[in-house]
């Protein structure tokens, strides 16, 4: 009798143990961070959070998406890429207007006035030959970049002034408080139009033109929209300086620990986002461009663009004479056709 109760009770133990075993999941899910610099209600805000919902689903949930919007895992382009370096962070979503500190030929890509337009010279430039391989450079400092050679999260807005003061002419910039980012090649080039260049983070923005401590920004309208610079300076100067592509990159440790089918599903999800980004912010700066005119008063001013692109022109031989850029890099890229 005792042995029937001993075998009993050992096979009720492993029945509880099994059905303890069957109501824990196979394997919990990975959970990954992404920062982006934005609001959540941008257009980048919504694609991202639709790439972290994608990337749950493709995977059937075995990775999870966490998203940090507005500059909360760090107020700058290179904070938050050295997360992204040493893995403290998986995902970083935003523009590419930082890395010519890894490879002088990516200062090519926010030098003013370089490219002819955005949807055929700029896209067939993201999609060379030359840029490729300007992307594996920079990816050897342990980041990878998602959709490479059909780079979809394209911005519509035309990039700016937004000043304090109305700005015509090249000569109006001279001594002009102007807020720049850590970029080298939008720094040097503002500085040659005589603008007194200040970088400040983007978080800190608003601040900084409340105060006065600076009078004008370089800017698309959406994005002073979103982040109420539009209440202080009312002024934009469409000088469509250049053109941006918004760049989904994942850690280069984060990416080692996937497995092929993961990898596939983060492309795919950041293909499918990046459909998303462009329509939307299509959609949002013709809507935001309004407000800011009807609401708040902006006024847009289209100048006369050639005096801008003379004055670029003498200042692109400077910077290749500097070693700024490498010598006939901007022939290369404006010969692309």
């Amino acid at each position: 009798m005792k042995r029937l109760r001993s075998i009993l009770s050992m096979a009720l133990s492993a029945s509880l143990v099994a059905g303890a075993l069957a109501m824990t999941p196979a394997s919990a899910a990975t959970t990954l961070r992404a920062g982006h610099l934005q609001p959540p209600t941008s257009d980048q805000g919504i694609a991202i959070d639709f790439f972290a919902k994608r990337v749950n689903e493709l995977t059937n949930g075995e990775i999870e998406v966490q998203v940090f919007p507005s500059a909360e895992l760090g107020k700058s382009i290179p904070v938050q890429l050295e997360n992204l370096v040493s893995g403290a962070q998986d995902f970083f979503i935003e523009t590419m207007d930082y890395f010519k500190v890894w490879d002088d030929r990516f200062g090519v890509i926010n030098t003013p006035f370089v490219f002819r337009d955005r949807h055929d010279h700029f896209r067939k430039f993201l999609a060379s030959d030359l840029f490729n391989d300007i992307v594996a450079t920079v990816e050897e400092r342990g980041v990878v970049f998602l959709g490479k050679r059909k780079y979809n999260w394209q911005r519509a807005g035309d990039r700016g002034i937004l000043s304090r003061t109305p700005i015509f002419h090249p000569d109006d910039l001279q001594g002009y408080k102007m807020r720049m980012f850590q970029a080298e090649m939008p720094i040097k080039s503002w500085g040659a139009f005589g603008a007194n260049i200040q970088v400040i983070p983007w978080a800190d923005v608003y601040t900084a033109m409340a105060t006065g401590v600076v009078d004008s920004l370089t800017t698309v309208v959406s994005a002073s929209y979103d982040n109420k610079h539009i209440e202080v300076l009312k002024y934009f100067t469409n000088v469509r300086e250049y053109f941006q592509i918004i760049a989904p990159m994942v850690s280069k440790r984060t990416w080692d620990r996937l497995d092929e089918a993961q990898r596939a599903a983060i492309e795919q999800a950041a293909f499918e986002a990046g459909e998303l980004y462009t329509s939307t912010s299509r959609k949002q700066t013709v809507e935001k461009r309004r407000k800011a005119q009807w609401e708040l008063g902006l006024s847009i001013i289209h100048p006369a663009l050639g005096p801008w692109h003379d004055h670029m022109a003498k200042t692109h031989a400077e910077f290749e004479e500097q070693g700024l850029l490498p010598e006939g890099l901007i022939a290369k890229v404006k010969a692309i056709e």
